[in-house]
């Protein structure tokens, strides 16, 4: 399957096809190659049942059951960060994303992947981002995402 490591020492791999699809769909666009990438890096379970990057504090009243949300996996995500700059960095016309913008799209990543949809599907073509799908819990998603930091008096 030819898997192409992404970081010399990183133990994260992905298959040249992998990449082909990563790179050719991702026009010369630092975030549209990480959102390829974090969908082939991680499992959608992953994603879903992850606290994302683990930079949100989540209150404890907030009533939450199931099983506790674990930050994805820190190698991973620093691989991928790392990867994205260096791929930038070597390849100038492409646009290199900020760490806001990598952070967001860990977190959209997460969020799609809840949302039961491929992580790939949300390019903002025309209407399709959110319709005909029932979205559980993103109403206060939006809300918390405000406030993510005011502690709950």
């Amino acid at each position: 399957q030819g898997s192409k490591q992404l970081l010399n020492n990183y133990p994260v791999y992905i298959t040249s096809k992998q990449w082909d699809e990563a790179v050719n769909s991702s026009k010369k666009d630092g975030r549209r190659l990480l959102r390829y990438l974090i969908r082939f890096v991680f499992t959608t379970d992953e994603l879903k049942y992850s606290c994302g990057l683990g930079k949100r504090k989540r209150s404890v009243q907030s009533g939450e059951t199931g099983p506790e949300r674990r930050p994805l996996d820190p190698v991973k995500v620093t691989c991928l960060r790392e990867f994205i700059r260096m791929h930038c960095t070597s390849n100038p016309d492409w646009w290199m994303p900020s760490e806001e913008q990598i952070n967001k799209v860990f977190s959209d990543a997460v969020g799609h992947a809840r949302q039961g949809r491929a992580v790939g599907t949300f390019l903002h073509n025309g209407t399709s981002y959110y319709e005909g799908t029932e979205h559980p819990g993103s109403q206060d998603e939006v809300f918390n995402r405000g406030m993510q930091d005011a502690s709950g008096d």
